[in-house]
């Protein structure tokens, strides 16, 4: 039994001695995976992942205006893989840098970080404007320069309206476009650019405006008529006033009589008609200005005015006036020639051929032989009526106008 025992002991371990002699030794593997898995910077207080591209090695940001000069990235990859530079390291990142990540088998990969890292935009404009009315758009007009954006809608209802409105890129506006406004009266939206510059646009519906027919400086004298011509030049709006400035002071006009008129283009035409103040200087470059509680425009043109000479009317030596009759003017500085309007036209009388038109030396009184048919009414068959003269100076400069019956 003893014996058994014994051969049975002696032949295991014959078998675990075998066992262990011919197991072959396997070999160390190690990794070759050497791959960034993430990549993010830190960007005041947020932290911001890269693209990354597994195909070009690249790592990619789109940053505004960031601070790169030096900042530690928070960088993810492979295990038991090193990379250089160390993450721990602070980088310049206003320029390319490569990271190279060694697997542990010694493999590498080269990854490049590019930030395309732009500047804030500066831009705070609208750059365009409309309102859907009646299923028509109206686009307004902008003038950058005045920054005045303007647009015609007539007697139609400017209580709450929905304006589309762009802007600038990266731009915001204020108040809210989503929010209907009341265009009643001007309003004015403030454009931010993305680094903080601002720039306030006035919106006007039906803006007024001065007509300017001439090209030339209208030159008038003191106490002359002058007719205004425009648009939207309501003078029934709250505080609405017109006057002369120079500049410095204004000098309020004298408004006789205003008229208006609609056209098919939602444009309310305006003529006032005025007279130019006695007390006003000499002066070549006056402005008109209209302004009201919530707006003033200038004329686009400057008036010429003369106080020194002017001519000034004192009477007439009759009420009315027939063919042939002697029309006799008094008064002060009485110029070399009258105006006189017939038909449509206007004649300009002076002593020549036509005209036996006289001015004595003081140029306190003037006479005029009634005997030109085209003045009077009842040539052109009409009946007698109101008959407005004007003296007219030098450089057809306009004076002080009286009415008679011719």
């Amino acid at each position: 039994m003893i014996k058994k025992i014994t051969t049975i002991v002696y032949t295991l371990f014959i078998l675990i001695g075998c066992s262990k002699e011919d197991e072959p030794d396997l070999p160390i593997v190690l990794s070759q995976l050497n791959n960034i898995n993430s990549f993010s910077l830190s960007i005041d207080g947020e932290n911001i992942n890269g693209t990354i591209d597994q195909t070009s090695k690249t790592i990619t940001f789109n940053l505004v205006a960031a601070e790169l000069s030096s900042i530690k990235p928070t960088i993810e990859y492979s295990e038991n893989a090193t990379i250089s530079p160390s993450e721990d390291e602070p980088q310049n990142f206003n320029n390319e840098v490569a990271y190279t990540v060694y697997a542990e088998n010694g493999e590498t990969n080269i990854y490049r970080v590019i930030v395309n890292n732009r500047p804030h935009n500066t831009e705070s404009k609208i750059l365009s404007f409309s309102v859907l009315v009646e299923n028509e758009t109206i686009d307004a007009e902008i003038n950058q320069d005045t920054k005045v954006i303007n647009f015609n809608m007539g007697e139609l209802d400017k209580s709450s309206l929905l304006p589309a409105i762009s802007i600038s890129e990266n731009a915001t506006i204020s108040p809210d476009i989503s929010i209907p406004q009341n265009f009643e009266n001007p309003i004015n939206y403030i454009v931010t650019a993305e680094n903080g510059d601002t720039t306030e646009y006035t919106v006007i519906v039906n803006m007024p405006k001065f007509n300017n027919y001439s090209s030339t400086t209208p030159l008038y004298y003191i106490r002359a008529n002058m007719r205004i011509t425009g648009q939207f030049l309501n003078m029934d709006q709250p505080g609405a006033e017109i006057y002369l400035f120079d500049g410095t002071n204004k000098y309020e006009i004298n408004i006789l009589s205003h008229d208006s008129y609609s056209t098919q283009e939602r444009i309310t035409q305006y003529n006032i008609n005025t007279m130019i103040p006695e007390n006003i200087p000499t002066y070549n470059n006056y402005k008109i200005i209209y302004e009201t509680n919530t707006l003033k425009i200038e004329s686009g043109y400057s008036i010429d005015i003369s106080a020194e000479n002017a001519p000034k009317f004192i009477s007439l030596n009759q009420d009315s006036y027939s063919y042939n009759d002697i029309l006799i003017i008094t008064g002060e500085n009485i110029t070399e020639t009258i105006a006189i309007p017939s038909n449509g036209s206007i004649f300009l009388i002076q002593n020549s051929s036509n005209y036996d038109y006289t001015v004595n030396v003081d140029k306190t009184q003037a006479t005029l032989t009634l005997d030109y048919y085209y003045l009077f009414p009842a040539y052109f068959g009409n009946s007698p009526g109101d008959k407005t003269i004007t003296f007219w100076g030098s450089e057809g400069r306009i004076g002080e106008s009286f009415t008679t019956i011719f």
